[in-house]
């Protein structure tokens, strides 16, 4: 592995010298946990502005950071293709057959030189098809073409059904999903509405709120309707009639209807539904990189789309524990007209939201353009880190710095940033981050994908094919259990029972319904451990079918059934008519003994099951799935690997600067040993020529020899400087070994740091064997609140 494989950090480049501009051999990191303060990358088409994205993703999916990227233009997809053998074979599906007639070359030529060329690409920046390798191994990828079968479909319409609980009972969560939904509807319609002066808005929004808060689905269908014929008569203190009369409110359903009735809108309800958590992570809780191409969409869908997806994140995201680890990466490829400044489209408010507050659940929001003018700096403020590559014009390039200054992204040398902009070449980026003490011009590394250009809807589909893995389908929300109808439906009149027999109705009937006979049982379970800390009561319900043939009554036989004691109608429906009922069933003993063995049946049979950790020590919560649970693992493992990172670099710390002490000081006695030599050899020189210009003087003037004390005291001086400066010579020999001595215990010192952090693993706890407990009902913890006869109502075939 390389020098940049470390935790929590992501490789996307190396250092640039601004002096020189020659690119450092040392690799540019960026820990993952800066990107939780959102980032922004800017540069005009050719700068490598994808290309540096894309790595990000990479490098995200190496560390198992799931990702959701929002593609608009069909570049994202090419994360998907990645080969680790790196062969003319693994790249001639994908190469384009244009650019290989263009170069005079077959397509099999041409894969060959695209392969070599990657090969030797990715080996300069130190990777190579291992590395392709670990990353396809540490997380899932996959397509998505909502509104299309190109890729795998994407059911954004599923978005109407009712929220989970943990939504539905905050006010602001639900208020803001729903004003999200009701903005992308209206947008779809080409209906440009503020949710605070917007009649349809206002209208739509109260509908959809209050079949949610009841737990209800809202269905097109009968959105249309309630349009027309609304339950509610008021809006605020205005009568229905005069904030919204019938005859307009007909228009916005007929507009509604019509989109309905298209041909093409089929393909909006298609495919796995549109669930965040499906999205981040499989159903054995590895992360994904789930890419969500728009480009087939026309402006309004995308619109559409987009705003969905993000309302969904931001639901999903409060539904989460805080963290200061990287949780999640969510990425928009080209933010072009979805965070305009002025105007307020349905993407701008989830967009605010997720850079004012996802930073606290370790969601980090990537924004990349090409067109830094239309673009909300304000909303921005909040961006950690900017990439900024080549730009087209000087007005970019101003607005650019207009805005860095306005948002106040930490301390910036508005001059300089300006000469290292305009002076960026191609995967040049000037990286601004408020982590970093000054800003970094970086050249950016290799992508292990293979960057062929934007997909083609056929490219999709044959990517769909082999890499698109499907996810099984969501669990469906739990029905009310109706047992099958039993063989004997000949219908009489209702029998007479005892009063002492307890028999109640679920739901009302119809004059054409048959009221068949259930035995419905419901005890109220406690189970608690207090090691474990458990302390959960739950609801059990189960009915078991009853006809005249039925001798005995097997609870095992049951089934499960969201039907509470509160919800049994005890009055008797006025429609309808009556299934047999068996003769034990009509005697108030049997009801005694039922509810006895249903007693023992449900202390026989229920129990809580958990599962452990057993490394990190953690159990699930009560109602937690072993899916949800690794995923909350790796968040606690991801957490806990950041601490301990942390811990001992800090530890390492001191020793290192010791060490890093020491080569300061070797360096300064080299220096120092190094002046000295210079100075004796500049005076031994000048003390020599002296002598011998004494020597020639006194020959020329008469002198015998030209000899003297003087000259023969000098030549006695020059001998004793030279003698001198060999002895320095040795002396700059041992600082030189000094300095290299210093050198060598400092980087000795740094691979013992990389190695105990490298030993940190976090990632093991998606596939860790976990163990399973099982916590049975307390003493005393089953208490059974009804065994009775209960009438279901059976329509004919």
């Amino acid at each position: 592995m390389g020098d940049f494989e470390k935790l929590g950090l992501f490789y996307l480049g190396r250092p640039v010298d601004s002096a020189t501009g020659t690119t450092q051999p040392e690799p540019f990191l960026l820990d993952s946990r800066d990107l939780a303060t959102h980032a922004v990358c800017v540069g005009m088409t050719g700068s490598g502005k994808t290309g540096l994205c894309l790595s990000m993703l990479e490098e995200a999916a190496i560390d198992g950071v799931p990702v959701i990227a929002i593609d608009p233009k069909g570049d994202v997809g090419n994360v998907m293709l990645s080969f680790p053998a790196l062969d003319a074979a693994s790249f001639a599906p994908w190469v384009s057959a244009d650019e290989a007639a263009r170069a005079g070359l077959t397509v099999e030529a041409f894969a060959e030189r695209e392969a070599t060329k990657w090969r030797d690409g990715l080996a300069g920046w130190g990777q190579d098809g291992a590395r392709i390798t670990r990353m396809r191994e540490a997380a899932e990828f996959a397509v998505y073409t909502p509104g299309s079968k190109a890729g795998t479909p994407l059911s954004v319409l599923s978005s109407l059904a009712a929220p989970p609980p943990a939504v539905r009972d905050d006010d602001e969560v639900l208020g803001d999903r729903v004003s999200s939904l009701v903005a992308a509807l209206l947008g779809l319609l080409g209906i440009d509405a503020d949710p605070l002066t917007s009649r349809d808005h206002i209208l739509l929004s109260t509908i959809v709120r209050d079949a949610w808060a009841d737990g209800r689905d809202v269905a097109l269908g009968a959105l249309i309707q309630q349009i027309q014929q609304p339950a509610i008569t008021r809006l605020g203190v205005m009568e229905l009639e005069s904030f919204y009369p019938q005859k307009e409110r007909f228009v916005l359903a007929t507009r509604l209807n019509n989109l309905l009735a298209s041909p093409g809108f089929a393909a909006w309800l298609d495919g796995e539904p549109l669930d965040i958590g499906r999205l981040l992570y499989n159903a054995a809780g590895k992360p994904r990189v789930s890419i969500i191409s728009i480009s087939h969409l026309d402006d309004a869908e995308r619109m559409f789309v987009v705003s969905l997806i993000l309302g969904e994140i931001v639901a999903w995201m409060r539904m989460q524990s805080g963290t200061t680890s990287l949780r999640a990466l969510i990425y928009m490829d080209e933010v072009f007209g979805f965070l305009p400044p002025v105007a307020n489209p349905p993407s701008k408010r989830p967009l605010l939201t997720l850079f004012k507050q996802a930073r606290a659940f370790g969601v980090g929001v990537c924004l990349a353009t090409q067109n830094p003018v239309d673009l909300d700096y304000k909303a921005l403020s909040n961006a950690g880190t900017w990439f900024i590559g080549r730009l087209q014009t000087d007005r970019d390039r101003a607005r650019l710095l207009d805005g860095l200054e306005g948002a106040g992204g930490g301390t910036m040398d508005r001059a300089a940033a300006e000469a290292a902009i305009t002076g960026l070449g191609k995967r040049r980026f000037l990286v601004h981050n408020v982590h970093r003490a000054a800003p970094v011009e970086i050249e950016t590394r290799w992508c292990l994908s293979y960057l062929r250009g934007p997909l083609t809807r056929e490219d999709l589909k044959r990517l769909a094919r082999p890499l698109g893995q499907v996810l099984p389908p969501a669990p469906a929300a739990t029905a009310v259990n109706q047992p099958s109808a039993p063989t004997h439906t000949a219908s009489v009149a209702r029998p007479l029972l005892a009063p002492e027999i307890p028999q109640f109705f679920d739901g009302a009937g119809s004059s054409s319904a048959i009221w068949m006979p259930t035995l419905y049982g419901a005890a109220r379970v406690t189970f608690a451990d207090a090691k474990r800390g458990v302390d959960e009561s739950r609801l059990v319900a189960v009915t078991v079918p009853i006809d005249p043939s039925t001798v005995v009554i097997d609870w095992d036989t049951g089934a499960p059934t969201d039907l509470r004691p509160e919800d049994l109608l005890a009055e008797a429906p006025e429609t309808g008519s009556f299934g047999p009922l068996p003769a034990q069933a009509q005697q108030a003993r049997a009801f005694v003994k039922w509810a006895r063995d249903f007693d023992r049946w449900a202390g026989r049979t229920q129990r809580l099951t958990l599962f452990r950790h057993p490394g990190l020590s953690v159990v699930s919560q009560v109602d937690e799935d072993e899916r949800d649970f690794r995923i909350r693992l790796a968040s606690l493992a991801r957490e806990a690997r950041d601490a301990t990172v942390d811990k001992m670099r800090t530890k390492f710390a001191s020793k290192l600067r010791t060490a890093a002490e020491k080569v300061r000081r070797a360096e300064m006695a080299l220096g120092k040993e190094q002046q000295d030599v210079s100075q004796h050899r500049v005076q031994a020189g000048l003390s020599v020529a002296s002598t011998i210009g004494s020597v020639m003087l006194g020959a020329i003037f008469g002198r015998r020899g030209g000899l003297t004390a003087g000259t023969i005291g000098k030549a006695s001086t020059s001998a004793k400087g030279m003698m001198r400066g060999a002895k320095e010579a040795e002396d700059v020999k041992r600082a030189e070994q000094n300095l290299a001595s210093a050198h060598e215990a400092l980087a000795t010192l740094e691979r013992e740091m990389e190695s105990a952090v490298a030993a940190v693993d976090s990632t093991s706890v998606v596939t860790d064997a976990l163990e399973t407990l099982t916590v049975a009902p307390k003493r005393g913890g089953i208490n059974v609140q009804v065994v009775a006869l209960v009438w279901t109502a059976r329509v004919p075939a």
